[in-house]
């Protein structure tokens, strides 16, 4: 079951965010998701259109331009998913 919350950014890397997102703001998402959730494993979606919202656990995808991305820190793993619109 797909958990939609909004990300609580430190920095004002998501204000007049354009297309593609940078290492930095994809690295915001990476940080958010990992507070989040608890899991071992974390798969993450966020539409550009809005990138404050993430969507934990998704099952649809919109067609759209994605950005995706993996990182791993420690034991856990985050995918990343940055749609370019919803």
């Amino acid at each position: 079951m797909s958990e939609t919350i909004e990300i609580e950014s430190t920095n004002e890397s998501f204000k007049n965010a354009t297309w593609p997102p940078t290492e930095d703001q994809i690295m915001d998402i990476v940080s958010s998701a990992l507070n989040q959730s608890q899991d071992k494993d974390v798969k993450v979606l966020v539409y550009w259109d809005n990138p404050k919202l993430m969507i934990l656990d998704p099952i649809h995808f919109a067609q759209t331009d994605y950005v995706r991305k993996k990182y791993t820190h420690n034991e856990r793993s985050v995918e990343v998913n940055v749609g370019r619109q919803d």
